[in-house]
């Protein structure tokens, strides 16, 4: 009966909902656009924001008023907070390059094979050998030690904050705001204030990544506190458990999962910013990806790509196995420590995993030996003053048998390197650098006539077909009537309220005398999101459809969604160069990943009766898939369309880099002028489109579930 009523539902609803609907929506979008054309063709001055209301709203003058004021009066706190800061990011990095580079593959190399297994493991290995091959080594634990000590400082004062929204309703509410607009606010511009308060360098590097990268632990921290069981709580009140006890022995550890969670968005967020730090003259991976771009090298722009693609999805598998409860398995089924459980059935994976199972034996049994020894002795020794104490130490030491071994292996090394043999850095002979295969084929490929006219063709349709036209037609509407229609839009979707707001918010943006810039990047958006709609969509089809490309589909987008946005600028850079195409192609290979996962997700879940009751009816594969599937997913298209609208503003900040131009250009250009007011109201300019369209598909999303029936109207 449900399903009848959904099937029905999908289609009265939203292919022939009522005559009125059917014409009224087409025709008004009809009207309005020829409405919009006839004005574009009026005087280009007709499209300028009137310059007295942006000559009176001098927001960008009041920030930098209020930047040479605090610079004034505090400069001398920001310093001490830099200098503190900065010893120990250079105590760190002088450790990590000045060590032998055996510690450091240790360091890293131990860790991941406790949390993640063997496979972790020998993925690390493979990271850091990449490093050392080639020759970014240095660069590599310059933004490792960078991550590490912005991730610290992030993990500390955001599960204090976390614990104190949990505590405290009227703290939550007071930092709701803070949060939602440090998340919306585009990476790049967390380098405005540090810059200008804190110098340039890795201090101020790792204080815009703290602010960038902290909302999420401070987010999930407080959620994973509150979801507690209250019957847990009482039974501990019960027992006598005070308040501090309640929340250090019961519901921290209860939340350990949602904070390793936060962790886990905390390092890939750092990891993101550290890379863009390079601007302010912060060492690293992502100086040299910067260099490589302006001398247009592919082969180096690749290297420290790939380096940074491969750092990223090792932390962020270590974060990852940290937040998962291990899984218990029977005694009777063996154990697979490099390849899938699954393939235990073939006997070449048998014959491969015998001595990895043995090997895993004996390490475990030589760990938990030398542990339990050393437990033994501390209990021992501790007995001596209090018995209690001493079996819970004993009782702690022997919970984690890694830590002991890990010590000894560094002592050894180090007694090694210092005593016997000076190990050094990364071995040069070992070194296997990519950068001259990649050019070549960049090289061969850019001189091919084939290839050299695909790339000209594609330019010259996304340019001249697409971004041109719609970049003239924006920028040459009127102001007025382009706010009049998100206003509307605004009015229709959520309600007076939003539209209300909607018309403050494009206000603002007149007003800092941005208004063509916004225009500019918003024609780039919308061309991204139609090229990502037209190539996402049907390979989000086939996935549906077809298991084996799905999964093959899914590493690659794993891989996509893990690499931080700056890299994205290398492979455009290769094949297409620099210029607005490009910057829109980069967008494109960025935010496509959303679409694709949600087109396959919304068709797959759609029930499989709904396919059979349409073939019974004799509806064929396609009239299936568009009458029935499609309708049915609507609203897991529109939430595609929504991130994918939201990953292509946050990627209009770095395209700048290759030619993008817009309010990203105007970020830059704030950046080089030392003009945080102008890069701060371009950001926020970002921000504000972003949010409007936003919430705009958000409302959408919930008026197609009404219509299907998925959800009441209460919700």
């Amino acid at each position: 009966m449900l399903q009848k009523k959904i099937l029905m539902s999908a289609e009265t609803s939203i292919n022939n909902k009522s005559r009125f609907n059917v014409y009224l929506t087409p025709s008004l979008i009809f009207f309005g656009i020829i409405i919009a054309l006839i004005l574009s063709l009026q005087n280009e001055e007709a499209s300028v924001f009137p310059k007295f209301i942006s000559d009176q709203f001098t927001f960008t003058a009041w920030v930098n008023e209020g930047e040479d004021y605090l610079r004034k009066h505090f400069r001398w706190f920001t310093k001490i907070i830099a200098n503190y800061i900065k010893s120990g990011y250079y105590f760190i990095e002088d450790f990590l390059i000045d060590s032998p580079w055996i510690l450091v593959v240790s360091i890293l190399f131990l860790p991941c094979l406790a949390a993640g297994g063997l496979g972790l493991g020998l993925y690390s290995l493979f990271t850091m050998y990449f490093w050392g091959a080639t020759g970014m080594w240095d660069e590599s634990l310059q933004t490792v030690g960078l991550m590490g000590l912005s991730v610290t400082l992030c993990v500390f004062f955001g599960v204090i904050l976390g614990t104190l929204c949990s505590q405290s309703n009227k703290f939550l509410n007071f930092m709701s705001p803070i949060l939602d607009t440090m998340q919306v606010m585009p990476a790049f511009v967390y380098l405005f204030p540090a810059v200008f308060f804190f110098g340039i360098g890795g201090a101020p590097a790792i204080l815009a990544t703290m602010i960038y990268a902290m909302p999420p632990i401070i987010r999930l921290t407080n959620s994973g506190i509150r979801q507690v069981p209250a019957e847990t709580i009482e039974s501990a009140t019960s027992f006598g458990s005070n308040k501090l006890q309640l929340l250090f022995k019961i519901k921290i550890p209860l939340s350990l999962p949602s904070i390793m969670m936060g962790v886990n968005q905390v390092i890939m967020m750092a990891l993101a910013l550290v890379v863009l730090a390079c601007f302010i003259g912060a060492e690293g991976i992502g100086g040299q990806v910067w260099l490589a771009i302006r001398n247009l090298d592919v082969g180096w722009a690749m290297e420290g790509g790939l380096c940074i693609l491969f750092m990223a999805i090792m932390f962020d598998r270590f974060s990852s196995a940290f937040s998962k409860t291990p899984e218990i398995l029977p005694s009777n089924v063996q154990k697979f420590y490099l390849l899938p459980q699954k393939w235990e059935r073939y006997q070449i994976a048998r014959i491969l995993e015998k001595p990895l199972s043995f090997l895993h034996y004996v390490t475990n049994y030589v760990c938990i030996t030398i542990t339990n020894l050393v437990a033994y002795v501390f209990r021992a020794l501790l007995s001596l003053f209090n018995k209690q104490t001493a079996n819970d130490i004993g009782e702690f030491i022997s919970k984690r048998f890694y830590i002991i071994p890990s010590f000894i292996v560094f002592f050894i090394i180090t007694f090694i390197d210092s005593s016997i043999h000076e190990i050094g850095s990364f071995p040069k002979e070992w070194k296997l650098s990519i950068r001259q295969p990649i050019a070549n084929a960049v090289d061969a490929l850019t001189v091919n006539p084939g290839f050299i006219a695909f790339t000209k063709g594609l330019r010259g349709f996304v340019y001249l077909k697409l971004l041109h036209p719609l970049d003239v037609f924006l920028t040459h509407i009127p102001w007025w009537y382009m706010m009049g229609v998100f206003t509307l839009i605004g009015y229709f979707t959520v309600g007076l309220r939003f539209a209300f707001t909607t018309a403050l918010l494009l206000l603002f943006i007149g007003a800092c005398g941005i208004w063509t810039q916004s225009m500019i990047t918003l024609s780039s958006v919308l061309v991204s999101v139609v090229l990502c709609f037209a190539i996402g969509v049907p390979l989000g089809i086939i996935a549906s459809y077809n298991e084996r490309f799905r999964n093959v589909q899914n590493v690659i987008l794993d891989a996509m969604q893990t690499l931080p946005y700056f890299c994205y600028l290398i492979p455009v850079l290769m094949f297409f160069g620099g210029g607005i195409v490009s910057a829109v192609l980069a967008t494109v290979i960025y935010s496509i990943p959303p679409i694709i996962r949600l087109t396959s997700l919304g068709l797959t879940q759609v029930s499989g009766s709904y396919s059979e009751v349409s073939r019974s009816f004799g509806g064929t594969l396609l009239q299936t898939l568009g009458k029935v599937k499609f309708p049915l997913a609507v609203p897991s298209l529109v939430i595609g369309f929504n991130q994918t609208v939201i990953l292509a503003f946050a990627m209009q900040i770095v395209t700048p880099l290759i030619g993008g131009k817009g309010l990203g250009l105007e970020v830059f250009n704030g950046l080089a002028r030392s003009d945080t007011g102008r890069g701060l109201a371009a950001g926020i300019a970002i921000v504000l489109l972003a949010i409007i369209i936003d919430r705009i598909t958000l409302a959408y999303t919930k008026k197609q579930r009404l219509a299907l029936g998925l959800i009441t109207e209460n919700k």
